[in-house]
């Protein structure tokens, strides 16, 4: 079913680092109510991002890739303007499922899948699924003979943060022997899909990637193949610290591509995770202590890698952090809440002299940040704060209206 762009508020300003989706005065208004660390969510953001993505790849069918972040919040937002959700587990389908998307709307991506997961999908009724390697074939054939699939390809790619293609994708060679092999076990491989590697820095990468995947396509029907179905994956990055070209260069290359390599009716998708929900949520923190160690600055906050920083250590992400404070600033090391040592958010960020209470906003902070947060030392990770109406602030449980003294108000919703 086609989708339908929705169209933005104005004054929604695109900048070239991921901003913040609260002024320093909202998150202010909002901590009285909220104690931090806390996540607020923009729609908007999410909104802005989804119609990039149609604008720029018509004919493109999108599949949110809920491994990014899997909150049901964001899911509800999207359900209804993306193509389907791409899971990487039955867990991840279960969730889609409590926020009523449809099994037929689903692709399971993992190449490799425990047993009793293909089982658990198959049951629920999902039909798309992607193999990498000969032994897959087996645990298909016995669990899932009737699946459609897509044979995943390894991408060559220096320019991303986290290099997908080190762990799943069939090599060139590795490619004919493996759709043999599952022709002649009665599945039905209706194509390939391919990964350039997460967070992607160079947009010219979709172009070689399409083209070589042109080039397994075409051995692939020199063989007796016929494939309907390509899907180019994900990677499409946000800018955190560094400048980064936006999604739209990234889309326009890849569009370019398609055309050129496959000019004729294909049956092509994308998994988008970073770039629909990474700019779209922002961590509100607080400093909780300050100290002097060896000549250099210390500042202790309320969230940290065990938390919503996590993307530190499992993303490799450096994330801008962001004051109000006036005046010279200084090299610093900011460090989170936790007891461990490797709790370190930041060594090499220049910070206003800050003060314990004073709040921090960190942007992009979306992707890959709460899905793989802990509750180390007894720290919970952040909540998330939805903004379900960006102009109006309401605490929804007791009916109290907050209203700052701009009179900006932003209805709120705890997830």
């Amino acid at each position: 079913m086609k989708k339908n762009i929705i169209p933005l508020e104005s004054g929604l300003v695109t900048n070239a680092l991921e901003q913040p989706v609260i002024n320093f005065s909202q998150a202010e208004l909002l901590s009285r109510t909220y104690p931090t660390p806390f996540l607020v969510l923009s729609p908007l953001r999410i909104i802005k991002s989804i119609n990039t993505l149609r604008e720029n790849l018509p004919g493109v069918k999108i599949f949110y890739a809920m491994k990014s972040n899997p909150n049901p919040a964001i899911l509800q937002i999207i359900k209804n303007l993306v193509d389907g959700i791409d899971v990487a587990s039955f867990g991840e389908s279960s969730v889609c499922r409590e926020v009523g998307i449809s099994s037929d709307n689903i692709i399971h991506t993992n190449p490799v899948k425990k047993e009793t997961d293909l089982e658990s999908s198959v049951k629920q009724g999902i039909n798309w699924f992607v193999l990498d390697n000969m032994e897959e074939i087996k645990k298909i054939k016995r669990l899932a003979p009737n699946a459609n699939l897509l044979l995943r390809i390894a991408i060559t790619n220096p320019h991303c943060i986290v290099n997908l293609s080190a762990k799943f994708g069939a090599q060139e060679q590795e490619v004919l022997p493996i759709l043999k092999k599952a022709r002649a076990e009665g599945l039905n491989v209706r194509g390939i899909s391919f990964h350039v590697g997460s967070q992607c820095t160079e947009p010219e990468i979709y172009y070689s990637a399409v083209k070589y995947a042109r080039k397994i396509f075409d051995e692939a029907i020199s063989a007796g193949f016929i494939f309907d179905t390509l899907d180019v994956g994900g990677g499409f990055p946000i800018s955190y610290r560094d400048n980064l070209p936006e999604l739209s260069v990234y889309c326009t290359v890849l569009r370019n591509a398609l055309k050129e390599f496959f000019p004729n009716d294909l049956n092509v998708l994308m998994e988008p995770g970073r770039c629909i929900s990474g700019g779209c949520i922002s961590l509100v923190t607080k400093v909780i202590g300050r100290t002097i160690r060896n000549g250099v600055t210390w500042y202790y906050i309320d969230d940290g890698v065990y938390g919503a920083f996590s993307g530190k250590l499992f993303d490799k992400c450096d994330y801008r952090l962001v004051s109000n404070r006036s005046g010279s600033v200084e090299e610093c090391v900011v460090a989170g809440p936790t007891c461990d040592s490797i709790d370190i958010v930041a060594h090499d960020q220049k910070l206003p002299k800050l003060s314990a209470g004073d709040l921090i906003l960190v942007p992009g902070m979306g992707a890959y940040t709460i899905a793989s947060a802990t509750s180390f030392n007894g720290f919970a990770p952040p909540r998330t704060i939805v903004l379900h109406k960006e102009n109006q602030i309401r605490e929804e449980k007791s009916g109290k209206e907050i209203i700052s003294k701009r009179q900006n108000r932003y209805a709120v919703v705890e997830m």
